[in-house]
């Protein structure tokens, strides 16, 4: 479905709906049956430069892209910039999947959960100020908003439905997910549907509302063991962990400027039982050193499940812009630490070299999260949300209100790698009823997998900002 975009009076909108600047809108535009793909990516005036290369996706070619982007949308003739995208591409037929990670790109030509399903197309963007798409100067970061970069997302897509007239899907995980929902907000009619894994929506910087969910995760002798552990190891453990990161730091080239190595422990240390619901699960309850354990042992679980190195320089810099954002717009979770109460000792100001360098960030306000929120519940249509039982995240989950042909199913005891494998037969069979709906060709069941997502390319987000301990 590609129609006009629809115009919302929305307070923190900074751009125009509608149109946009470097489209024809389709008049004009590139014949789908004329050329090969190569060539009709090359005759998009939205497209700065076209790469093919190699890929092992059988059946597909790989192309990188740089999309030729306004930094704002609504000057589009001041300051531009290059915008990173990947293509895998089967058949201007075939349905495309619009694939956001929300940061930067790492799935190049890899073939997410919906693109397997459905034999599909697949675009993946990389979101603006991340990696290598990012505006020039300090005064650029004042248009890094939702607004914004839907706005890109709308100029990408409208400019590749001139190549594939077929059904579009959209879809992301975590904050990918998230971007996914935040661009339908403002160009509802971009795609035919959107599939949000493990998206949450947050109404603070922090949110407290995590914390009675976090409360209940898992079962009870597993968070009481981590939280134990976590006890041991900013009271007992504290120097022991300092060394071993130093030794670490210095094998493996890792710099701490940015977040200092004293901070970046107890950092780990207090993302420990976050870390382990997202990304590891009860299914490893048993690898849980108890308080006994000796000090190899506990080192080993914390580099496997909070590294301390995720707050290294390098970690940092690649999530400086959803520092921003969070603190900005986007809000996030507060923490579950009272049982850490007298035992840590930093506090936020510590943690101010997470963000982007000689930038002054706009105060937090919880509009832009209120605005999508009453969408999605008014005028939300054809969306779908997908989370896992025991992923802390989960604590933010999007209620759909009076959404329509929408659905939100949850994974059972599954962690923030939950995919629609891991469902529950009838709610997978209701997901994948929806994706035939919306995409006419019928899903190929046989691509399903538990924690199917967990195989696909996915970074750690450094725990600095949404994981420190409440002072």
């Amino acid at each position: 479905m590609k129609a006009a975009s629809t115009c919302f009076t929305v307070l923190l909108a900074l751009v125009a709906c509608g149109g946009d600047d470097g489209g024809d809108g389709g008049d004009g535009g590139v014949d789908a049956a004329a050329g090969d793909i190569l060539e009709q990516l090359r005759a998009l005036p939205e497209i700065a430069s076209v790469t093919e290369a190699a890929t092992e996706q059988a059946g597909y070619r790989y192309f990188e892209l740089q999309f030729d982007q306004p930094v704002d949308h609504q000057s589009p003739g001041g300051a531009r910039f290059q915008q990173f995208a990947t293509l895998i591409h089967r058949d201007v037929a075939a349905p495309m999947v619009l694939l956001h990670t929300g940061y930067g790109n790492w799935y190049y030509d890899f073939p997410s959960e919906l693109t397997r399903l459905l034999g599909a197309n697949q675009l993946v963007v990389e979101h603006r100020f991340f990696r290598g798409s990012r505006p020039a100067g300090a005064e650029a970061w004042q248009h890094l908003t939702i607004a914004q970069s839907a706005a890109d997302h709308h100029r990408i897509s409208d400019a590749l439905h001139r190549i594939y007239p077929g059904r579009w899907l959209e879809t992301g995980a975590s904050k990918g997910g998230m971007t996914s929902v935040y661009h339908r907000r403002f160009y509802p009619d971009d795609v035919d549907g959107t599939v949000a894994y493990v998206a949450p929506e947050s109404f603070g910087a922090p949110d407290y509302r995590y914390e009675p969910f976090v409360e209940q995760l898992g079962p009870t002798a597993c968070r009481q063991a981590l939280r134990d552990l976590q006890a041991e190891l900013l009271q007992n453990r504290r120097a022991m962990l300092e060394s071993r990161a130093t030794a670490e730091a210095q094998t493996r080239g890792y710099a701490y400027t940015r977040v200092t190595l004293p901070v970046a422990v107890e950092s780990a240390v207090v993302s420990l039982e976050w870390a382990f619901w997202q990304y590891v699960g009860a299914g490893e309850c048993p690898a849980v050193p108890p308080v006994t354990a000796t000090d190899t042992a506990v080192w080993s679980f914390l580099r496997a499940v909070s590294p301390v190195s995720s707050s290294s320089d390098d970690d940092v810099a690649e999530f400086e812009a959803y520092y921003y954002q969070a603190e900005v717009e986007l809000g996030y979770p507060g923490t579950m630490d009272e049982h850490l109460t007298g035992l840590t000792m930093f506090g936020p100001t510590d943690f101010d070299g997470a963000y982007p360098p000689g930038v002054t960030r706009p105060p937090w306000t919880v509009d832009a999260m209120n605005d999508i929120d009453a969408w999605v519940k008014r005028e939300g249509d054809r969306i779908l949300f997908l989370y896992g039982e025991w992923d802390p995240w989960s604590g933010g989950m999007f209620e759909l209100g009076d959404a329509t042909d929408s659905l939100r199913v949850i994974a059972p005891m599954a962690p923030h790698g939950a995919g629609i494998g891991d469902l529950s037969e009838t709610d997978r069979a209701a997901v994948l009823a929806k994706l035939e709906a919306w995409t006419g060709v019928r899903p190929d069941a046989a691509q399903l997998k538990r924690r199917a997502r967990l195989a696909e390319p996915m970074k750690r987000v450094p725990p600095p900002l949404y994981l420190r301990a409440r002072q």
